[in-house]
């Protein structure tokens, strides 16, 4: 058999542990196709969709930052996240919305910030105002 083994390793869990035929990692100088016996190589993962052949059939996940090492028929992963590609649309999905909720509630705080040193500018020239305005005896 023409397989090696794959491990797939994030900061939260090991995403993947097996033996496969091929796998196609992408860098940030272009996909790389590993096979059996790829020469040693050690290399910067960009963010993107790595390919794992399995019994013939391909298995998709997407990887982000990182770097992989290729050692005789080893390759280790190191990403800062792998998932299925549906978790990590649905993850892209829950961050965009954290963002727009953070935004939101960040520009409702600065409205309020405006309206209080509106008050406060409002306040201190009534103030002066009605100083200019008292006669001393």
């Amino acid at each position: 058999m023409n397989e090696f083994y794959v491990e797939i390793i994030t900061p939260e869990k090991s995403f993947f542990e097996g033996n496969v035929e091929a796998a196609i990692c992408p860098t940030t100088d272009g996909d790389i196709e590993i096979l059996k016996g790829h020469q040693n190589l050690v290399a910067a993962l960009s963010e993107d969709e790595i390919k794992l052949k399995i019994n013939g059939e391909w298995k998709t996940a997407v990887v982000t930052s990182g770097f992989f090492e290729v050692r005789k028929d080893r390759v280790i992963i190191f990403a800062d996240y792998c998932d299925e590609v549906s978790d990590y649309e649905n993850a892209k999905t829950r961050r965009r919305e954290i963002i727009e909720k953070e935004h939101k509630l960040h520009e409702e705080r600065l409205l309020i910030q405006r309206k209080s040193d509106l008050s406060l500018s409002r306040y201190l020239i009534n103030s002066h105002r009605n100083r200019r305005n008292l006669k001393f005896k």
